[in-house]
């Protein structure tokens, strides 16, 4: 398979050294420089574009938004850190799995439907049996694969990304 990783952030372009730092992009054209990137590497079987805040996050959701509208992707892969319950720096509620999804799902359906595939589990820190009980409580609450790529592999959201 033809895969590339499209980084947008700054950790992503240190690593892969290539995309953009969207963060530091005036706002009227991050979206475009998105779409950009994903028109200059989007001839390959699977392009991975790194995600960056979330829709709801009052500091980072103009960001995520312009990766949304630019990039209009087919498939989403949910990132939750289960030990967060609040934003990070702030005081608004991280909604359960089921009204993420919808979120995101219903902000990208009159561009380009999108479906949310998996979620990524973050569960550093975490005792391997409570790590283990969080992953299985993302995929019991969502109906979708859940992995934490570190501890145990990246299959279960690779083959939910991939399939038709």
């Amino acid at each position: 398979m033809d895969a590339r990783f499209l980084a947008t952030g700054q950790t992503g372009v240190l690593i892969s050294g290539g995309g953009v730092a969207l963060d530091r992009v005036i706002a009227d054209f991050a979206a475009g420089t998105v779409e950009a990137l994903v028109l200059e590497n989007g001839d390959c079987d699977l392009l991975v574009i790194e995600g960056q805040g979330a829709i709801l996050h009052p500091a980072y959701s103009g960001v995520t938004m312009a990766l949304l509208h630019g990039s209009l992707p087919d498939a989403l892969i949910l990132c939750h850190l289960p030990t967060r319950l609040v934003m990070r720096r702030q005081s608004v509620p991280i909604p359960p799995l089921p009204e993420w999804i919808a979120l995101y799902e219903g902000l990208l359906r009159p561009l380009h439907p999108a479906r949310v595939v998996g979620i990524a589990v973050n569960t550093f820190g975490m005792e391997e049996a409570a790590a283990r009980a969080a992953v299985d409580a993302a995929a019991a609450e969502t109906g979708l694969p859940a992995t934490d790529v570190i501890r145990y592999g990246c299959e279960p959201l690779l083959s939910a990304v991939i399939a038709p």
